[in-house]
This record gives structure tokens, sequence and C-alpha cells, in this order.
């Protein structure tokens, strides 16, 4: 699914969390708890009973007042992946889609993150359960290989059966956003589950430019069935153009509004490179800034 020196690079990339992990495993992330690593974090009081091997000698030295030293300790994380396998979502948009959910589950794996692979329709199925390791991505892999795009899309009622995310959590979801109910409610709701949310966004150029559409036609909807006839010159490619981009424009904007992360990837591009794009600018944004994501649309 993914070449194997697209993987070798994927590995010093990860998707960063403004929040402190509380994991349940010693992993590749700071925890809220204090702990014992190599990354030191404050000084406390000593109090009878502290381990005189972390005592700070050289404070003692300039205050006379017994002072431990505190580091942080590092746990995993949960990174939740939920990609849209609507039907919307087939052709090369689906073969984008496969490769980004494999890129985030590799590069999560590998910073020790714990994994769950979720795909959604008008319902939500999991892969399993969380996983941790390099070596369950050979069960992802084949998950993903042989799960196609089909039925209908209603993100608003798959955000609301996915596991509770913990702090430090960060979410991913892979979707056209093609949703006949809207997006809105769902991206929010996604958003205010306690962690992280970043956005992949999948597109297909011929969906934003139906220039090679002309004459009379009959349109049919790939996941209802409904039909429409229309006769498309250019005048109504034009206006289609412009609501199409109208729509880019307005989940930009709610994006940038509630600081979701996201990332737009067209099916067309070199896709593997513009998810090293994505994650190395999401990786490269939190080491200057700290705490923030990615955000607005990225073209």
């Amino acid at each position: 699914m993914l070449d194997p020196s697209f993987l070798s690079r994927l590995e010093k990339l990860a998707l960063r969390s403004r929040s402190r992990a509380v994991g349940s495993r010693q992993g590749g992330h700071t925890s809220r708890r204090r702990g014992q690593s190599l990354e030191f974090a404050d000084h406390r009081e000593y109090v009878p009973g502290d381990d005189i091997r972390h005592l700070d000698w050289h404070l003692y030295a300039r205050l006379d007042t017994l002072f431990v030293k505190l580091f942080e300790a590092r746990e995993d994380r949960t990174v939740q992946i939920l990609l849209d396998r609507s039907a919307s979502m087939s052709g090369a948009k689906w073969d984008a889609a496969r490769k980004a959910a494999a890129a985030v589950s590799w590069a999560s794996l590998c910073s020790l993150d714990r994994v769950q692979l979720f795909v959604a329709d008008r319902g939500l199925r999991a892969e399993g359960r969380p996983v941790r390791g390099r070596g369950a991505i050979h069960r992802i892999f084949a998950f993903l290989e042989n799960t196609g795009a089909a039925g209908g899309t209603d993100l608003l009622r798959v955000s609301e059966g996915l596991p509770a995310a913990r702090a430090g959590a960060i979410t991913v979801l892979i979707s056209d956003l093609w949703d006949p109910n809207g997006v809105e409610d769902a991206l929010l709701r996604l958003s205010h589950r306690g962690g992280e949310l970043h956005l992949l966004h999948i597109v297909d150029r011929r969906e934003l430019d139906p220039a090679h559409l002309t004459g009379d036609l009959t349109l049919v909807d790939s996941e209802s069935g409904a039909e429409l006839n229309v006769s498309v010159d250019k005048e109504l490619r034009q206006q289609y153009r412009q609501a199409a981009q109208g729509y880019i424009d307005e989940v930009a904007a709610l994006c940038a509004r509630r600081n979701i992360g996201a990332f737009r990837l067209d099916a067309g591009d070199e896709v593997e490179e513009r998810l090293i794009d994505w994650l190395a600018s999401a990786d490269d944004l939190v080491r200057r800034q700290g705490a923030s994501r990615v955000g607005g649309l990225r073209r």
C-alpha cells in the first residue's frame, strides 16, 4: 500500500498534541504526571521518603535547602483515525484516503502511540481494539486493502459513536465532506471531544471544476441514486465552480474559527509527497509555537 522509502520518511514524523498525554503505558509524549525520564521538568522541596538520588546538590550548595528534581513522565497517546468510506469517496479519492489512513497509522505507531482505525458511512465500524507497536501496521494494511467505498454519509451520527477521547488524544478525520446533512455539527462535535482534531479533506479536482462535462446529461447521486437531468453549458459550469469553491471556503472558515487543524489533499496530486508536507508542516508549527494546531485549509 505504501512504498518502503515513504514509510522510512514517515518514521520521523507524527502529529503533535497541544495537550499533555494521559496514557496507560510509557510512550513518546509528555504526560500530566511527573516521572522518571531524561527530560527535566521542575524542582520541589525534599520531604522524607523522596529518592535521594534525585537531590539537586548544586541547588543545595546555593540555597542550603534540599530540593529534588522532577522529570516528565513519557506516556503513550491514542490516535483515532476516522476514515469516510461512503460511496462518494470511491475511485481516486478512496485510494488517496486509504494511503492517508495508512500513513497516519504508521507515523503514529513509530511514535509509540496507540492507534485505532474506524471506517464510517452511515454507521461506524472499528478495525479492532487500539494497537501499539510497529508490527500492528500489517493488520491495519490488510484491513484497508479489504475495505471498499460504499454506502451513504452521516458524519454526525458516526461522530457520536466514537469512543471518548482522553486528554492528549488526537482524532484524524479523512473525508470528502460530502454529507447531505452538512458537516458543521459533526466537526464541532469531533473538536469538542477532549483531544485534538485534524481534518484531511479529500478532494477530486474534477468535482470542483467540471470542464469535462458538456451537453444534455443525467447526473446520478452515487450514494442515494437520485437522478438530475441537466444541460451543461459554459454558464452552468461557471455557476458550479462558484458553488463548489463557496463550499470549500465555508469549510475553511469553519476550521479557522474552531481552530481545527485541516489540510486539503487532492487525489490527483502526488499523495505521498502531500502527506509528508502535511505532517512536516504540522510538526514544524507545533515546534515553533509550542501549542498550536495547523489552522485553516492549506492548498
